[in-house]
């Protein structure tokens, strides 16, 4: 458990580190806030931060807590279509654990509209851990605008965690 919180902490020193030594190149886009979970039963709340790095690219920080215990995921969105009503792009992310391994990484890809009221997004990712059975996370659905800043997510997908874990995503956005 020890070598788990101080693997944890390392980690988030550096993810931070990385983000404050590129605070002049990035900016706070929004913030989402996620309950998951199966059925009628909570079993994950998550926050989760996005910036807009210089270039138009975008970097995701997933911290979540699902009751036994925390977990951090850190993602850097490389972009490759960036229309006026559609954005896809190209993903490296790296988590704390991935499926009960420690130290996951990734690549995926994920697209979004870019309407006023409702928009649609999936993204998907594969980890290239060898010792994975199931390498792929991923998570889509819409999101509606419910105020001049924030909009309502309703999405389906599973957890990097725990791959086989199929969770429903209710969440609230806000946009800085």
């Amino acid at each position: 458990m020890t070598k788990k919180i101080m693997i944890l902490m390392i980690t988030a020193v550096m993810l931070m580190s990385i983000f404050s030594a590129a605070a002049t190149a990035a900016e706070l886009q929004s913030v989402n806030y996620l309950i998951s979970g199966d059925s009628m039963e909570i079993d994950t709340l998550q926050l989760e931060p996005k910036f807009s790095l210089n270039g138009g690219h975008q970097g995701k920080l997933n911290l979540a807590f699902d009751g036994d215990g925390f977990h951090i995921g850190a993602d850097v969105g490389l972009n490759m279509i960036a229309q006026q009503e559609f954005r896809m792009d190209l993903h490296l992310m790296i988590t704390d654990q991935v499926d009960n391994e420690s130290f996951g990484k990734g690549v995926g890809i994920s697209a979004t509209t870019l309407n006023s009221d409702l928009n649609f997004f999936w993204q998907t990712y594969y980890f290239v851990d060898d010792d994975l059975t199931d390498h792929s996370y991923y998570r889509g659905g819409a999101r509606y605008n419910i105020g001049p800043r924030s909009d309502f997510e309703l999405s389906i997908g599973n957890q990097y965690w725990d791959l086989s874990n199929r969770v429903i995503n209710f969440g609230l956005n806000f946009k800085m």
